[in-house]
């Protein structure tokens, strides 16, 4: 049997490193990457240092791919910050979505002659690209574009017996949580405790989901019967989330 394998873009990140770990823990031979290459905690896995911007990203990252077919492919890269939307710098959004959908198609150009029946392929995005706030304008758009590509690519990838899949956390708690409260804390002119407890308030579990259930869900798509998701968004935000669509 061939040896299996993974690639996690954004892998020196919180989430990014429980999902090396939770991909490592079954059997998989893992490619982290990051812009720095210094990824730590990934245990087994190799490390490799790319700019998810640039086109010959492709070579590098087919370059580093350990030997092996594709299990699962996460472009888990995480955007820059900014200013509201209404004094964001106005190339930012332009940068932000070449980051998730030019890395993507990158990235998937990278792995393509990897992909097997099965393979997994998870852009994770956001809970703010169906619901954008003014405090996050980078992660509104970007997302709501990744949105889209994923949905075109299923027929391409469906084809070849691969599958493609959004995942869309709400906020779970990791230090960049803590940064977007603190921004709608100055905002919004209220304390930091004051934002994290509204923000909790919101959540009908009345708690933040954590970096390890958001992992241990994109992980739970290895199962053959997560066939039947692709295409599809899964909004892992605790119920926080109200629209239907």
């Amino acid at each position: 049997m061939a040896q299996r394998i993974a690639v996690v873009t954004g892998a020196s990140g919180h989430l990014g490193r429980h999902l090396v770990a939770g991909l490592t823990a079954r059997g998989l031979s893992v490619l982290a990457v990051s812009r720095s290459g210094a990824a730590p905690g990934v245990g087994e896995a190799a490390s490799l240092a790319a700019d998810l911007s640039r086109d010959d990203v492709v070579d590098v990252v087919r370059a580093a791919l350990p030997d092996g077919e594709l299990a699962m492919l996460v472009h888990a890269a995480g955007l820059p910050g900014s200013s509201g939307v209404a004094t964001v710098e106005p190339g930012l959004p332009a940068v932000a979505v070449d980051l998730k959908v030019g890395g993507l198609l990158r990235l998937l150009r990278a792995v393509d002659d990897r992909i097997v029946d099965h393979s997994r392929i998870v852009a994770v995005g956001g809970h703010l690209g169906s619901e954008p706030t003014e405090h996050a304008p980078l992660a509104g758009i970007a997302n709501a574009a990744l949105a889209s590509v994923v949905r075109q690519l299923v027929g391409p990838l469906g084809r070849r017996g691969a599958t493609v899949h959004l995942v869309a956390p709400g906020p779970f708690e990791s230090p960049r949580t803590e940064r977007l409260i603190a921004s709608k804390a100055a905002g919004e002119g209220v304390s930091v405790d004051q934002m994290r407890e509204a923000m909790i308030a919101d959540t009908p579990l009345g708690r933040m989901p954590t970096a390890e259930e958001v992992a241990a869900i994109i992980v739970g798509l290895l199962d053959p019967a997560a066939d039947l998701l692709t295409g599809s968004t899964l909004a892992l935000d605790a119920g926080l989330r109200r629209g239907l669509f």
